[in-house]
């Protein structure tokens, strides 16, 4: 086998025509990163609409709510439930809403009394329009001068489904793990077991879930972060890494059994709310009994899980409230720009402030408990 550049699945060669730019961790969960010469084109296209679409649904509940922003449109909405039953939508921007606007007209004594629920204004502009067709006698010039935005509160506890892993998923963070290696000078080819697990989809020997402990010695106690971790063992002849996304998922991969170059470890590690490299450390002292476990399928330890999982939870909750109140308070200050006739970012003129500064207390009042608020960071016991 020589050192030129093939395609890490298809095996043919990476040439300036079909070579690719891939994200080392996926662009729809915040990857950055990319490297050339290690899937060709049509590769890259199909895992990512097979692999990475899979990884990116079971995670999309953290990317909306760290407000992942991808390089192409924005993750999608996703349904929540509340303990009570109710449905509610998890938006890019942080807000969350009701699935579905609410309508009833009730007519009694030759009277109609309507009680409606809109998502935004241009919903409620489009329900009152749907009423004044029904109702010719409706005021619906008079309804729309006093519309009023007011905070959708939810009182119930919400709670959402999370899956991680399985064997489609799992080959998304294969493929992560051995296009790091690529990016650190260890060729596809070198990672037999990975790519071989890549290449059999009966073949799921060559990942595992690992909660048995936490290795990211450094854990930041309120950022969640992506990080792919490589170990390379010259004396054993292994060549593993430990990938981890969210705080939440967290999986060992096998890359190699005849790994014949220097020892190393590296660490690649960022926010994925803001690119930034983050510089974390992992502690390889793994017990062998430990790390076999794993691979046998007993990688998931139920306290360090549900710590994992409350841990991320409360971290991503937190920031999704603060950028709900940021979202709020941009939206209502651009509003009232607008009506002084003010460009976005601009300042009002000493005689505009009173009537901008009566404006805003209009506008905000509703939401002044909302937005003053700072939210305050959950702390869990382990």
């Amino acid at each position: 086998m020589t050192d030129k550049k093939v395609c890490a699945f298809c095996d043919s060669e990476i040439t300036s025509i079909n070579d690719s730019k891939e994200h080392v961790i996926p662009n729809s969960i915040g990857g950055r990163k990319k490297i050339r010469g290690f899937l060709c084109l049509t590769c890259n296209n199909s895992f990512g609409q097979s692999w990475d679409a899979t990884l990116a649904t079971q995670l999309n509940w953290f990317s909306l709510a760290v407000g992942i922003e991808r390089d192409r449109s924005n993750n999608p909405d996703q349904i929540v439930r509340t303990v009570d039953g109710t449905e509610l939508l998890l938006r890019a921007n942080g807000t969350m809403t009701r699935k579905d606007p609410f309508f009833e007209i009730t007519e009694s004594e030759g009277k109609a009394r309507i009680r409606l629920f809109a998502r935004n204004e241009r919903e409620y502009r489009e329900m009152l329009r749907g009423i004044k067709k029904k109702y010719p006698n409706f005021d619906l010039d008079g309804e729309l001068k006093n519309i009023q935005v007011m905070p959708f509160r939810v009182d119930s506890p919400q709670q959402y489904r999370l899956e991680l892993g399985g064997p489609v998923a799992g080959r998304s963070l294969v493929k992560t793990a051995i296009a790091e290696c690529a990016a650190v000078g260890i060729l596809p080819y070198r990672c037999e077991i990975g790519i071989r697990t890549l290449k059999t989809p009966s073949d799921n020997s060559g990942f595992a879930l690992f909660y048995i402990r936490d290795i990211v010695v450094n854990r930041p106690k309120d950022m969640l972060f992506h990080l792919v971790a490589i170990l390379g063992d010259s004396e054993k002849g292994f060549l593993l890494a430990y990938v981890e996304y969210f705080g939440v998922m967290r999986v060992m991969v096998k890359l190699s059994s005849k790994y014949e170059g220097e020892s190393f470890t590296s660490v690649y590690a960022i926010n994925p709310q803001s690119s930034e490299n983050l510089n974390l450390f992992v502690n390889w002292d793994i017990p062998t009994n430990e790390m076999d476990a794993a691979f046998n399928g007993f990688g998931v330890v139920k306290k360090n899980f549900d710590f994992a999982c409350k841990n991320a939870t409360a971290i991503a909750s937190h920031s999704r409230l603060k950028r709900e109140r940021q979202y709020v308070y941009r939206e209502e200050l651009s509003s009232v720009l607008s009506q002084l006739g003010i460009q976005p970012g601009g300042i009002p003129e000493p005689k505009d402030r009173e009537r901008f500064n009566r404006l805003m207390d209009e506008k905000v009042g509703p939401f002044s408990e909302l937005i003053k608020e700072h939210p305050k960071m959950p702390t869990l016991k382990k």
